[in-house]
């Protein structure tokens, strides 16, 4: 067994002796529900990664309306949230090319307090990352670096040199850039197992570059299995993991309560990371605003919810190993966010418009 499956079998032990001890105390950790929400302003990705299930994904490849995102965004502040995640389930958010007018509306609501989004970096330009590292209120951009090489970077992503070419280049330019950034950076590094003892190339320098500039840099060598979308079989050739093993289960998913998304074509579903088919659809904003899906009276979410308190679960959510449930406590950094609550309070929440 290697190492980190050792260590998930550890905390899979530990999550499961913890889950059914707070069931049994009928005691729920609910995040705020009215605090953040997802948005995805685009579906479409331009990179092919063998790990990714973006290529397998059956749900429409579009991108949103700025006027639609406008009027999500005001249903959304209507309701309390005031906190912003622009990641797409599957994309990249600079595949939208009216971006920077979305952004530009977030910046000037004043209702708006923050956002955030991942992006693999490959398509803004220089002038695109001036504008990015100048807004007020992305408080986290996350850059999401494939590979440690040319060749590495190619069998990850399926894309070519000039791609990778253009990555350096955006890197650099932010380095060089970095004093004028205003919000919190972090790279989340995907490589190989195994790094070749001594290699030396553009990337990596970059990346230890910025490590020197105190920007974290995290790398990751297994990966998710997108409720069973990808598997190793997939990653066949490469040096990585696709984590086969779903997540052991106990009760409804955090995610259900503080991660809705609002999805690019208007559907709202109940997962916002790994659910790319939409199979936890709880409403469409085309036929309802988004209070009336977000509620008590919504069938189809409270349904959705109480399958999961009975350990009954969807085949996405069966698959998982992206699971958070209700019956673990998770802080968050800094220690910002609101308390968490019961079940029941989260339907007393859910109740008001």
């Amino acid at each position: 067994m290697k190492l980190h499956q050792f260590e998930r079998t550890i905390r899979e032990v530990r999550n499961a002796v913890l889950f059914h001890l707070f069931a049994l105390l009928r005691k729920e950790f609910i995040p705020d529900p009215r605090q953040s929400i997802n948005i995805e302003v685009t579906s479409l990705c331009n990179l092919k990664c063998r790990f990714c299930a973006y290529q397998k994904k059956q749900t429409p490849k579009v991108r949103m309306a700025n006027e639609r995102f406008a009027d999500y965004v005001e249903q959304a502040v209507r309701m309390g949230f005031a906190e912003f995640h622009l990641t797409p389930v599957t994309g990249d958010v600079f595949m939208d090319r009216r971006l920077f007018d979305k952004l530009h509306f977030l910046e000037n609501h004043p209702k708006v307090k923050s956002y955030a989004f991942f992006t693999n970096f490959t398509i803004p330009d220089r002038q695109a990352i001036s504008q990015l590292i100048g807004l007020s209120k992305l408080t986290r951009l996350t850059i999401s670096v494939y590979g440690h090489d040319l060749a590495s970077f190619m069998a990850i992503t399926q894309s070519n040199a000039k791609v990778y070419e253009r990555l350096l280049d955006h890197l650099r330019f932010l380095l060089d850039n970095l004093d004028q950034c205003r919000c919190a950076l972090e790279i989340g590094w995907r490589s190989y197992h195994q790094i070749p003892r001594g290699l030396h190339s553009n990337l990596l320098g970059l990346l230890e570059q910025f490590k020197t500039c105190g920007i974290k840099v995290r790398r990751s060598q297994v990966y998710n299995n997108w409720g069973g979308y990808v598997s190793n079989e997939d990653v066949k050739g490469l040096d990585i993991d696709i984590n086969s093993r779903a997540s052991y289960k106990k009760g409804a998913c955090a995610m259900l309560f503080n991660s809705v998304m609002i999805m690019a074509d208007g559907t709202v579903n109940g997962c916002p990371c790994r659910d790319v088919d939409a199979s936890l659809k709880i409403g469409d904003l085309h036929q309802q605003p988004l209070a009336a899906i977000l509620s008590n009276g919504n069938q189809a979410y409270m349904r959705l919810i109480e399958e999961q308190q009975h350990d009954r679960y969807p085949l996405v959510c069966k698959n998982c190993d992206f699971y958070k449930s209700i019956y673990y406590y998770r802080s968050a950094p800094g220690g910002q966010e609101r308390p968490p609550m019961s079940l029941q309070r989260f339907k007393d929440v859910a109740a008001q418009p």
